[in-house]
């Protein structure tokens, strides 16, 4: 119809102007063709180089590297400058990969398992330009870094996160200033408690390493604990199920404590929320000076240490346990009001040590859809919760598959 109408209205206009000459009409219309095909020609060829030097700016660095002449040995200080130009294109990478606190933070094990090994790192280079004084020979070069083996090397130094899930972690660390008392937010998980320092310097260390970091103070109302879980020292066991009432895969516990301005001491552990094992365990003093100043610099300091080195042996850990969790999706129906949603999903919780996270997909009227992640199958997760003494409900369960079941309430 919109065709049909704009010719009526071009017919209309044609009758009111003079016509031009058919030479006329026909030079327009290659005029008009002329410009569509340079835009045509202008977009392709902008697109093209757009996709080139993305793919440049990927896959290769342009990169400069100097090398001292010593002895008149031009080939030694060639070989010199072009290690320079592969150890900057590696710096770039793994600035790229883990951030540049990331590498700061971990620069003596960078150093020593990858920036002094290049040659494993290039996958290839040339050499663009070059020229030599009487000093030194300059390169500029065209390198390529071997993502593949980087990255691996950064899974294993516990660096870069595996390609899993990101894991939750909880902090459940006390903090002790001198001449003050010991503040920790788990006396009270109701009220709202400031981050203290030593939870600012986890979350910053745990997130550069791919790490997921609980916000404890979006603690649930309706969520339920026992009275001994609100005590300063709690046991493994009881900070395992405040990680699974926050539905965290890993809980950092431990205390911190700051002594003025230039010393920290901490002692931490990470316990896995679903077996309360501890994986990793270690205690780190942090001492700063004038130049970086503060406590948060001290607490910083010990906090890294520690990270630099449990962390990968905390990833280890939660990797084999990664390689056994299965989702699963759980339908109940006859659910009567949200009290029995509130019932059902912290028997879930509660009650199965194999379940290390339950998250509600959908809600409706008569039923809820969870999200359950566990370390064992659905068949046996289905068994157990028909012969639970405390199932809180009388339940049969239908469409049984290894994605997961129907549980009805009768």
């Amino acid at each position: 119809m919109n065709q049909v109408k704009d010719r009526k209205k071009k017919t209309q206009t044609e009758k009111k102007f003079p016509t031009f000459s058919h030479g006329s009409i026909r030079f327009l219309h290659i005029c008009v063709f002329l410009v569509f095909v340079s835009l045509a020609i202008n977009l392709f060829t902008e697109a093209c180089l757009a996709q080139e030097t993305k793919e440049a700016t990927n896959d290769e660095r342009i990169l400069t590297g100097t090398g001292a002449i010593v002895d008149e040995n031009i080939a030694l200080a060639r070989n010199e400058a072009l290690s320079e130009a592969f150890v900057k294109a590696i710096e770039e990478y793994l600035i790229q990969r883990i951030g540049s606190q990331g590498v700061a933070n971990n620069f003596q094990r960078l150093d020593e398992e990858i920036l002094s090994r290049t040659q494993e790192a290039i996958q290839d280079y040339q050499v663009i330009s070059e020229f030599r004084t009487e000093r030194y020979v300059r390169v500029l070069a065209k390198v390529r870094v071997n993502e593949a083996v980087l990255d691996q090397k950064l899974k294993k130094m516990g660096l870069l996160e595996a390609d899993t899930v990101q894991m939750a972690v909880l902090f459940m660390v006390s903090e002790k200033k001198e001449g003050f008392s010991t503040t920790y937010w788990w006396g009270d998980p109701s009220r709202p408690t400031s981050i203290t320092q030593t939870e600012l310097s986890l979350s910053r260390i745990f997130e550069e390493r791919g790490f997921r970091v609980v916000n404890r103070s979006f603690f649930p109302p309706e969520e339920t604990y026992d009275e001994g879980m609100l005590s300063l020292t709690l046991s493994d066991e009881q900070v395992a199920k405040w990680g699974r009432l926050l539905s965290a895969q890993i809980v950092i516990a431990g205390e911190a404590n700051l002594y003025g301005s230039s010393r920290a001491l901490v002692s931490l552990k990470a316990i896995k929320v679903s077996d309360a094992t501890i994986i990793a365990q270690g205690f780190r003093e942090g001492i700063s000076d004038s130049t970086t100043g503060g406590e948060e610099s001290a607490i910083g300091l010990a906090v890294a240490s520690w990270g630099n080195d449990m962390i990968p042996h905390l990833m280890g850990g939660l990797e084999r346990a990664q390689k056994i969790i299965n989702r699963l999706i759980i339908i109940v129906n006859g659910l009567n009001s949200y009290g029995d949603f509130l019932l059902f999903k912290d028997f879930l919780k509660n009650n199965f040590a194999e379940i290390t996270s339950v998250l509600e997909r959908r809600l409706a009227k008569d039923s809820v859809t969870f999200g359950v992640e566990t370390e064992g199958g659905s068949t046996g997760l289905a068994q157990k919760l028909l012969d639970h003494p405390r199932t809180p409900f009388a339940i049969e369960i239908y469409d049984l598959s290894d994605k997961g079941f129907t549980v009805v309430v009768r």
